[in-house]
């Protein structure tokens, strides 16, 4: 991921093949219950280094959202990189939908996202891709999480959000990008999205040396260590409410009506949970659930 390569390269040349996502999905099911190891090369020369909690795929994907590839290095003409994913051992069917909805609910927040897509499958309510923001055409961006700038461990509670938001500012030294990650902030504790660890940030470095607050991913429903958000806000991780998100925005130097505006456009997106929900193919119990936690906050 990102610009940085490894040479000699020694992947083997991309084909214009197409793959099957519902295989695919089968065959990382085999792998994560060790049921098999013939298809392990295959899994990582797809997964290229995208890591996370599920199993991922680098594909090709076409212009019409009708043909995928394989899409670990270069693509044919007029296919552009996205990441697929697939469930693990404890998500349940509908864990793609679910993020595909928190995809959705997060571009009507105003949080910048890159283009989404739920494939569907023969076994679960589909597979969610999204399209890579770390390439632009054929140009490799160079991208940094919070947890590499930070040297903060990703798998312990670590950070609060106003480390991030400073961070925000002295890296990027624009109050645009603060707003940016303030609204990816409230999204994840009004949507109850507490597996916001620090590599779940990152910011990207364009041609001239600027940074910025690259598009958000893995916004899903999730649960933290011990329940909580993985990144305190203002020091509270168990039950961040809104006076909490209002004293993040203040110290982070927005203004009052904006910090207003940004959670109120949130709570609107969050509204359609259910709508949104029933459409995807979310169980019925998922979205009672999901309904629940949002309205708790």
């Amino acid at each position: 991921m990102g610009a940085l390569t490894y040479e000699p390269d020694f992947t083997s040349a991309v084909t214009e093949s197409s793959i099957d996502l519902d295989d695919l999905a089968e065959q990382a099911q085999d792998v994560l219950q060790g049921q098999s190891d013939d298809v392990l090369e295959n899994l990582l020369a797809l997964n290229g280094s995208s890591a996370g909690a599920r199993p991922k795929a680098l594909i090709g994907f076409d212009k019409e959202h009708n043909h995928i590839v394989h899409g670990a290095s270069a693509l044919p003409k007029g296919y552009a990189p996205w990441l697929v994913k697939f469930a693990n051992t404890q998500d349940g069917i509908d864990a793609g939908a679910i993020e595909y909805v928190y995809t959705l609910m997060a571009g009507e927040a105003g949080i910048d996202m890159m283009p989404s897509h739920l494939f569907s499958a023969k076994n679960s309510a589909g597979y969610f891709a999204t399209k890579r923001f770390d390439r632009d055409g054929k140009a490799r961006l160079h991208t940094h999480t919070a947890c590499g700038l930070l040297h903060s461990d990703f798998r312990t509670p670590t950070l609060d959000y106003q480390d991030l938001l400073a961070l925000t500012h002295h890296l990027t030294r624009d109050m645009r990008e603060v707003e940016k990650m303030f609204r990816i902030a409230v999204f994840n504790v009004l949507a109850h999205n507490r597996d916001d660890h620090s590599k779940n940030f990152t910011f990207l470095m364009d041609a001239n040396g600027g940074w910025g607050v690259s598009p958000a991913y893995d916004l899903t429903f999730s649960s933290g260590p011990s329940g909580e958000q993985s990144t305190m806000v203002m020091g509270e991780g168990k039950t961040p409410n809104l006076t909490h998100l209002k004293a993040l925005g203040k110290e982070a130097g927005l203004t009052k009506p904006k910090v207003t505006n940004i959670i109120d456009q949130t709570q609107n997106a969050l509204s359609h949970w259910g709508n949104l929900a029933k459409v995807h193919g979310v169980r019925a119990a998922n979205i009672r659930m999901i309904e629940g936690r949002i309205k708790a906050v």
